[in-house]
């Protein structure tokens, strides 16, 4: 065999043993632990959400996939070592919008969620209540709309601090509206929903799960949920945008990633048992505990799911220019 030969024969045969060695690869990955990394201290929504799937994924891939806490700086400190993790499947990460307004929060972020991770999918929408003090003045939406564009500035809402779920409710909101409230930070919803009660507040935004206790009982009023389309989970209750705000289609989702060199072949891997796991029984019954609803389609590929994550990282970035961390 002349050299151009042998050349043409190793040739064929690397391609082949990269060809073989690819699923290879894939399958490896899930031979040994998956860990995702959960940037939140355990028992909120985004750990529970991080377990169930895990579980789940587990199930459907046949291996053993674990949860670790790695809180912080609003979700930063596990978001980085998830980035900075090896992309070979074994590490992974489950969070939420904080991914997506981060950017414009902080910066000197160590990372880039654009650049630095892959998505796999969107898991799940939580949707929020608006909500007011039960001696609100007014009797209707519509008279509730007017008196907050009138009253602007001495309207007091209620957050959890700049980037934090209520926070962004509140500027989807003022920017629908037009106009600006005075934003009243909490160390959490409890205590926030603790004036509210008490009139120390005027408004503020609540998941349709923690809220629903309060409004059932009428030690609060709400005026409509910030999705487009009803919640299951409270599916009397309209929406704004029904009831004549337009512009407000705020959700809390949460998504699973992996590092952006992560090989394709593992990616799509993960995708395919990510997909089965969101019509695992286990798992739905979780999201429905939750008040989140599962997406289907585009939004569970990981091209859809990469977009979705451009897509809000540029919206949020004008809303939330003021409240920038140095």
């Amino acid at each position: 065999m002349n050299g151009s030969r042998r050349a043409s024969a190793r040739a064929a045969l690397f391609g082949l043993a990269t060809a073989l060695a690819a699923p290879a690869a894939a399958q490896d990955a899930f031979r040994r632990e998956v860990t995702v990394i959960a940037p939140f201290a355990p028992g909120g929504p985004t750990d529970v959400g991080a377990r169930s799937l895990a579980d789940a994924i587990g199930r459907q891939l046949q291996s053993t996939w674990i949860v670790e806490n790695v809180g912080g700086a609003g979700g930063n400190i596990g978001a980085a070592r998830a980035a900075r993790a090896p992309p070979d499947g074994g590490t992974l990460l489950y969070t939420n919008i904080s991914l997506a307004i981060s950017p414009a929060l902080y910066e000197n972020l160590s990372y880039d969620p654009a650049r630095d991770f892959a998505a796999i999918g969107v898991t799940n929408f939580a949707t929020t209540m608006l909500l007011a003090r039960k001696d609100f003045p007014a009797s209707n939406f519509q008279e509730f709309l007017t008196y907050l564009k009138a009253q602007g500035p001495e309207i007091l809402m209620g957050n959890t601090g700049p980037g934090g779920p209520s926070d962004l409710c509140a500027r989807m909101i003022m920017k629908a509206l037009g106009a600006k409230f005075t934003l009243v930070s909490y160390k959490g919803t409890g205590p926030a929903m603790t004036d509210l009660v008490s009139g120390r507040l005027d408004i503020m935004c609540d998941s349709v799960v923690t809220a629903a206790a309060q409004v059932r009982s009428g030690t609060v009023r709400t005026f409509g949920v910030t999705g487009v389309s009803r919640s299951s989970f409270q599916p009397d209750v309209p929406t704004l945008d029904e009831q004549g705000l337009h512009g407000v289609d705020y959700k809390v989702w949460s998504a699973l990633f992996a590092p952006r060199k992560t090989p394709l072949a593992v990616l799509d891997r993960i995708n395919a048992g990510f997909r089965a796991a969101l019509n695992d029984p286990d798992f739905r019954a979780v999201a429905a505990r939750l008040g989140q609803e599962i997406p289907s389609g585009d939004l569970t590929s990981r091209s859809g799911a990469d977009d979705f994550l451009r897509a809000e990282i540029s919206f949020w970035r004008p809303l939330l220019k003021d409240a920038a961390q140095p």
